[in-house]
């Protein structure tokens, strides 16, 4: 019971009195005062007794009172430690809750660019792809190119095969009539005949590379042109005749011969042209 409801209870006690007394006072005139004065004791007996009756009532509700006051503290206490506890859970939740938005966020940015460099990577890969495709469609190109120069290469190695033997049979044809002229022209010097058939080749043309005091010049053909010692080159310079070369040494590239006193026409110089015959 409350405050509030023990002090109308009190009230209420003192209310009744009063009006039992009051309605004594009203009801003496009426009575004996000895019969009075008895039933007053009784009523004041019965008063004590409802007085004490209520006062053992009203400990034991003070008492009641005073433990659901302990109790209701003692679950207030535990209903606010649960509340603070409950807070404190609250509080972390919504922290926890903030931080997994916030990685949420995060994971939603890192997807978007997953997403993007996901479609670049399959732009990118359908390029790979038409280029891959591509290649492979040159790789077949060129294999069947390959194939083809394998098979002309096969047939241009068997081609060179066969003119490498000839070749080296007309090699051979050369050395045997080299041998021969070299004998013959021998033989036709130890006579003191000149060989007729031994000239350089028809339409040759170089050009004198040097000239020295010992009317020594230096030609720009040699063995690989046709030349052979004992042959002789005309030399000039434009539409001017000069004179004769006889060739006394010969190189692959290049040879050295003496010019003729009676044919001199000129002075002859490095860059005069030199040829087999004038035209």
């Amino acid at each position: 019971m409350t405050f509030l409801g023990r002090v109308f209870t009190i009230v209420i006690l003192v209310c009744s009195v009063a009006f039992f007394v009051a309605a004594l006072l009203a009801n003496a005139s009426h009575m004996n005062y000895k019969d009075k004065l008895v039933d007053l004791r009784k009523q004041v007996d019965q008063l004590n007794t409802t007085i004490k009756a209520t006062k053992t009532a009203n400990e034991k509700l003070q008492t009641s009172l005073s433990q659901e006051q302990i109790a209701r503290r003692a679950a207030l206490a535990a209903l606010q430690t649960q509340l603070d506890l409950s807070a404190s859970q609250l509080a972390e939740a919504n922290k926890k809750l903030s931080d997994l938005n916030s990685v949420n966020t995060m994971q939603n940015q890192n997807l978007s660019q997953t997403i993007d460099r996901l479609k670049s990577t399959q732009s990118q890969n359908e390029a790979y792809k038409a280029e891959i495709d591509k290649v492979i469609t040159d790789r077949n190109a060129v294999r069947i190119a390959v194939i083809k120069l394998t098979d002309e290469l096969n047939s241009l190695k068997s081609i060179e095969s066969d003119l490498i033997a000839q070749v080296k049979q007309l090699q051979d044809s050369s050395t045997m009539f080299e041998a021969l002229s070299e004998t013959r022209g021998s033989a036709l010097k130890s006579v003191g005949l000149t060989d007729v058939d031994d000239v350089p080749p028809a339409d040759l043309r170089g050009e004198v590379l040097a000239v020295n005091s010992n009317q020594l010049v230096e030609i720009s053909l040699g063995r690989d042109d046709g030349l052979r010692e004992g042959h002789t080159l005309e030399i000039y310079r434009g539409a001017q005749y000069l004179g004769r070369v006889q060739i006394s040494k010969t190189q692959d590239d290049k040879s050295i011969g003496k010019i003729l006193a009676s044919f001199r026409k000129g002075y002859i110089q490095a860059g005069d042209k030199v040829a087999s015959k004038v035209q």
